[in-house]
């Protein structure tokens, strides 16, 4: 069978194996990468749908394959994504209440060379935030996708990169007592995180963001902060 061929019918079939949720009061996401980040989202989120009459479903999923199958219908959205993933998936809208900010951050093997200078940088493919980064500022060497934060730390370490692009909060979850002093660290850009769901539910972004607006102003949202430890973003 053809190589191109096996991502479609792979949604297809996942159109087949999970159940319809679009003329029900269930929403299913795919599970997030397991961070405090991730459990306040859920949370969050869980609190909002159910205050507008809808069950907010977490299954286990394919990162890598997640937003596209979102884009398809086949998930009801993203728990939560960087704004600009509307450009490549079309189908998916954003609603506009920021759940968390987080760092882009550049770990270098080298001290004094510039970005821009790079023979090569790994970043991880599932998470659009680098990817946005580097076309909006182009460097001259190699991006290397790779699948998982172990993996970008270990081109990073044994000098097979340059250096690489993180997100300050899967670095910190994932491997806390890695000693980034060891590089030359620098902090890119602030980002923030957005709820998307399928262009099918536009009818209920109006409603989730008043929801969220309304836990945000009577507290909610700074108690949920505090229980993950998100005092802070």
């Amino acid at each position: 069978m053809p190589k191109f061929l096996i991502p479609s019918l792979t949604i297809i079939l996942l159109f087949f194996c999970f159940p319809s949720s679009a003329n029900s009061h269930i929403l299913i996401f795919n599970r997030p990468a397991d961070t405090p980040q991730a459990r306040y989202v859920v949370d969050l989120l869980s609190t909002a749908y159910k205050e507008i009459g809808y069950e907010l479903q977490v299954i286990d999923f394919n990162h890598q394959g997640s937003l596209a199958a979102a884009n398809q219908g086949v998930l009801d959205g993203q728990l939560g994504r960087i704004d600009f993933v509307t450009r490549d998936y079309p189908n998916l809208l954003k609603v506009d209440f920021p759940l968390f900010e987080f760092n882009l951050v550049l770990l270098k093997n080298c001290k004094q060379c510039n970005y821009r200078d790079l023979k090569s940088l790994a970043i991880q493919s599932s998470y659009p935030a680098a990817q946005s980064y580097i076309e909006e500022n182009p460097i001259k060497g190699d991006v290397i996708k790779v699948r998982n934060v172990t993996a970008q730390l270990n081109l990073l370490t044994q000098k097979r990169v340059e250096g690489t692009i993180l997100l300050d909060f899967l670095l910190s979850t994932k491997h806390p007592d890695f000693n980034q002093a060891a590089f030359n660290k620098e902090i890119l850009m602030s980002m923030q995180s957005f709820h998307f769901v399928h262009k099918r539910h536009a009818a209920l972004i109006p409603q989730l963001t008043n929801i969220l607006k309304k836990l945000e102003a009577d507290g909610t949202v700074r108690t949920l902060k505090t229980k993950y430890n998100l005092t802070e973003f």
